[in-house]
């Protein structure tokens, strides 16, 4: 008897996961809920941590867990993913160590021009130092993004 064998299509689920999507890069010095927490004050959102979404990354025999706060916009379809970038020593996004947190926008109702408005909000808050639009081509570990 043999045994069927099914394998993950890596890049038709990063495909799916990042179709409709665009991502910021967020740089700040504030605790990841600090920065949630100013956020949702100064521009309305609602962030709140999702422990079921936690990434956890393995290497060199330790575990990493990287945070990530979501908000469901009720009337758009439209989901904000909210990733700490790092965790302790590691990076999730290793090629990006620059940048501290990255925002995900997930659903066809943002349009570049709705996501240049949210980095100009963003760059207005407090704790914020800098945001910047990222290039998914550019980024080579989509697959850590992946919840």
């Amino acid at each position: 008897m043999s045994t069927l064998k099914l394998k993950l299509d890596q890049d038709q689920l990063i495909e799916d996961f990042f179709d409709s999507t665009h991502l910021l890069g967020v740089v700040s010095t504030a605790r990841d809920y600090q920065l949630c927490w100013q956020i949702n004050r100064q521009l309305h959102y609602q962030f709140n941590v999702n422990n079921s979404l936690e990434i956890n990354l393995s290497k060199h025999q330790r575990s990493f867990y990287f945070s990530v706060f979501e908000y469901q916009e009720p009337t758009k379809s439209v989901a904000h993913y909210f990733y700490n970038n790092h965790c302790k020593a590691e990076f999730l996004l290793p090629e990006l160590r620059h940048i501290d947190y990255l925002w995900l926008i997930k659903g066809d109702y943002y349009q570049q021009q709705d996501v240049k408005k949210l980095i100009e909000e963003l760059r207005h808050v407090e704790l914020v130092q800098l945001v910047s639009l990222l290039d998914l081509r550019e980024i080579k570990n989509k697959m850590n993004l992946i919840f």
